[in-house]
């Protein structure tokens, strides 16, 4: 019992004489001085623009599509346009390489290292301190998606009347090689026989009962009729990309320019409209004293551990003059970083923000 006593009482010695040292990860000797480097995290935002791409072609014999169609509503040039139809905002955590920092401790009156009881994440970022075997859960990243509001028109080609030509040209040559328009007739044509085909079916007219086939030769024929009529009027494809950035803000730079959008070359354009983001931070901790660059790089602390007050922002996304998307988030780096007395303590720390979740004195 005695032996026990003794035991415990040299453990809690040990304890109390501890003397911990944190340095700016530089500034430090590892060859001299036994210890263990910890990052502080910070915040990077992934931005995923979906952009839409939609390309129009006019078709092959769109000069004849008035006077054989008897419509305006059909392509007259090739064109393409880009639209921004959704945004999503990400936030990542890793270890910020310039906030590295090594704690060494060592009992006071021998100056022997101790043993320090520190948990890392598997980036080095700190998790606690005093803690044994602790398991911190990660928070999960944040996400933000905003689907943009647009009122897109998009012509549809429905069913168009074929205006029947009052007179129609004879010709007068066996061999005479068909012109343009010669075929555009004959297209139209076929357009007609398809047409009265498909009205054959629908109204029961043929003799031929064909059961349920009847439902895919209507199908069939509609997309017969489809290929033909874009002969005149165009097509128009439609595809989606996603275009991503990654960003790290950082502290003063309020507004950061991404990229250009066009409508015509899309992201990433030699002219038009600027993409940039926008912060405004309005947390509390404009309101603590924090520590300055070169208290942070050039100081030795004694029994004192860094940590990190984050900054709470709005973040608005932006495409020329117009707001896409607003969100509001937490990033650590533009906040401040702070000094926590550490001796007989036992901290946890937030692994995403760098902030103390709790704190146990012994």
């Amino acid at each position: 019992m005695k032996k026990l006593l003794l035991f415990l009482f040299v453990v809690a010695s040990m304890n109390a004489n501890a003397q911990y040292l944190t340095n700016y990860a530089k500034n430090v000797d590892t060859k001299n001085v036994d210890g263990y480097y910890y990052h502080l995290p910070r915040n990077i935002i992934r931005l995923d623009f979906v952009v839409e791409k939609e390309q129009s072609f006019k078709g092959k014999y769109s000069a004849f599509a008035k006077e054989m169609l008897n419509t305006d509503n059909f392509i007259k040039e090739n064109n393409t346009v880009y639209r921004v139809k959704n945004v999503s905002v990400n936030t990542i955590t890793e270890a910020d390489p310039n906030y590295a920092f090594f704690i060494s401790a060592s009992d006071e009156k021998t100056k022997e290292n101790i043993n320090i009881n520190i948990e890392l994440t598997s980036e080095g970022i700190i998790q606690s301190f005093g803690h044994k075997d602790l398991s911190v859960e990660n928070t999960d990243n944040i996400i933000f998606e905003e689907e943009l509001d647009y009122n897109d028109k998009y012509t549809e080609y429905n069913y168009i009347s074929i205006r029947d030509e009052d007179e129609e040209d004879e010709d007068e040559g066996e061999t005479a090689k068909p012109t343009e328009k010669d075929v555009a007739a004959s297209i139209i044509e076929e357009i007609k026989n398809i047409r009265l085909a498909y009205f054959d079916l629908i109204t029961g007219y043929q003799e031929v009962n064909y059961g349920t086939t009847i439902n895919y030769m209507v199908e069939e024929l509609k997309s017969l009729e489809k290929e033909l009529l874009s002969m005149f009027l165009g097509t128009t494809n439609k595809h989606t990309y996603t275009k991503t950035f990654y960003v790290i803000p950082e502290e003063g730079k309020n507004s950061i320019l991404l990229s250009k959008f066009s409508v015509t070359e899309g992201i990433n354009a030699k002219s038009g409209d600027n993409i940039k983001i926008n912060f405004t931070n309005s947390s509390i901790g404009n309101n603590v004293n924090k520590l300055t660059k070169d208290d942070i790089e050039n100081s030795t602390y004694t029994n004192k551990l860094f940590y990190r007050n984050p900054a709470n922002v709005t973040m608005q996304i932006m495409i020329g003059e117009n707001i896409i998307s607003e969100n509001r988030l937490t990033v650590s780096q533009l906040g401040n970083i702070l000094l926590a007395p550490i001796n007989k303590m036992k901290l946890i720390f937030d692994t995403n923000t760098g902030q103390i979740l709790s704190i146990i004195k012994e």
